[in-house]
């Protein structure tokens, strides 16, 4: 007697499925993010005890915290530290001193130069201000060289390398998907997101030195008395100062920024300002957001930045469409958010301008002071009105980065089955 023929034969070849799980999607999402948000990150010289050790991991760890809830402004600080770079190898090829590169403007910018006075301890200057100092005949061109901050900089090439590689991994796959009619999930979407703000943050940050412990301690055979001698600056006030007793070289916040109102507003939020005053001084670091270029933030970059939020927030409001939403108030909650920060930052744009105009008037009015920006006139408020102005800015776009977030995480509970199906590379890539 014969057997049974068998069920449910396959006849022919028989490919491997083109499927991938939820676990797929996280790790090379998750992974990317993560890649982008550490190796992105090249910060000013930390406070002395968090250059070492676990303090040190800490204290990267808290900034890629904030690089994942504000890719945009980090973006935008990098933008603004490079123009402040850029133009002081301008100032000092002025000064006839044209050995003065982009990189020794930022290792300057960073706190990487200390000067000692004769009658105050070390604190560190910027490049505008040891620009002043030279200038001005208190100390020498200092012999630092570019050989100098490159062994100080720790720089992995193949850290970006392989942060490139995988970003660019990632991007040729969402485009083969979408070349494919398969359908994307909302975390693809924000790590796009992420890939686009590491990019430019790698671009303005090329010439920075990365994780420098070092820095250069120049001896200045001056009173610091002298070296503040200028109209109406008094150095034995402890108000004449916040950071350093050469606050007074830098200019005041440029109107056209678009992150010195949010440093403002967050500090004011967290209590920084208050805790600044009462902080150690002169500050042995310079802080990351202490952003003032010399000359000015310039036009054309204004307007690239603003071109960049655009293209950030219509990235998350044009997938949006086409990404998967397990429900449509989902798609509403994260259509809304990104609309609601990105129209808050049109707000502060459009309001630093009318600030600057009316700043003056409104000195006089409040105060009878003469003021040449908004942002001096709000540190003129009480706290109690900083708060009422800036707060519901900063908790309202913190929440919705928060909503974006979270929706891009939750949202891998119900996905179509379109969004599991993987790229069949076989059929898109040619081959023999």
């Amino acid at each position: 007697m014969l057997p049974p023929p068998p069920q449910d034969v396959v006849h022919g070849w028989m490919s491997t499925p083109n499927i991938r799980g939820t676990r797929d999607i996280l790790s090379s999402s998750l992974s990317t993010i993560w890649l982008c948000t550490w190796t992105c990150l090249y910060l000013n010289i930390p406070p002395l005890r968090s250059r070492r050790g676990h303090r040190a991991l800490l204290y990267k760890f808290c900034w890629q915290l904030f690089a994942i809830f504000f890719p945009e402004v980090l973006v935008a600080t990098a933008a603004e530290q490079w123009l402040s770079a850029r133009q002081s190898v301008t100032a000092f090829s002025r000064l006839g001193h044209s050995e003065w590169t982009i990189r020794h403007g930022f290792f300057a910018d960073m706190g990487g130069i200390l000067i000692a006075p004769l009658d105050c301890e070390p604190f560190p200057v910027d490049s505008q201000q040891l620009a002043y100092l030279v200038q001005n005949k208190h100390m020498d061109m200092p012999d630092i060289t570019v050989d100098g901050i490159t062994s100080v900089d720790k720089a992995n090439g193949l850290a970006r390398f392989v942060t490139l590689l995988q970003m660019g991994w990632f991007c040729v796959s969402c485009i083969a998907r979408g070349a494919g009619g398969l359908g994307f999930s909302t975390l693809e979407v924000t790590t796009l997101a992420f890939i686009l703000c590491t990019l430019h943050t790698f671009f303005f940050w090329y010439y920075k030195p990365l994780d420098p412990e070092i820095q250069k301690a120049l001896s200045v055979n001056a009173e610091i008395k002298h070296l503040c001698q200028r109209p109406g600056i008094d150095p034995d006030l402890p108000e004449s100062y916040t950071i350093t007793p050469l606050d007074f070289v830098k200019p005041p916040p440029d109107p056209k920024s678009l992150i010195t109102p949010f440093w403002f507003g967050l500090a004011v939020v967290s209590g920084q300002d208050r805790t600044a005053t009462h902080a150690n001084r002169p500050a042995q670091t310079l802080p990351n957001s202490r952003v003032l270029p010399q000359d000015g933030v310039s036009m054309a970059l204004t307007i690239y930045m603003v071109a960049f939020q655009l293209l950030y927030y219509g990235l998350h409001i044009g997938f949006g469409w086409i990404a998967a939403f397990p429900s449509s108030i989902e798609w509403y909650l994260w259509t809304v958010s990104n609309c609601a920060d990105f129209g808050l930052i049109l707000l502060y744009i459009l309001a630093i301008p009318l600030g600057t105009h009316f700043a003056p008037f409104l000195g006089r009015l409040l105060f009878d002071m003469e003021a040449t920006g908004i942002i001096q006139v709000a540190s003129a408020l009480p706290q109690w009105a900083k708060l009422v102005i800036h707060g519901p800015f900063i908790v309202v776009y913190i929440m919705g980065r928060v909503v974006v977030l979270v929706e891009s995480l939750v949202s891998l509970r119900a996905l179509p089955r379109v969004v599991y199906e993987d790229i069949s590379w076989s059929n898109s890539l040619p081959h023999l």
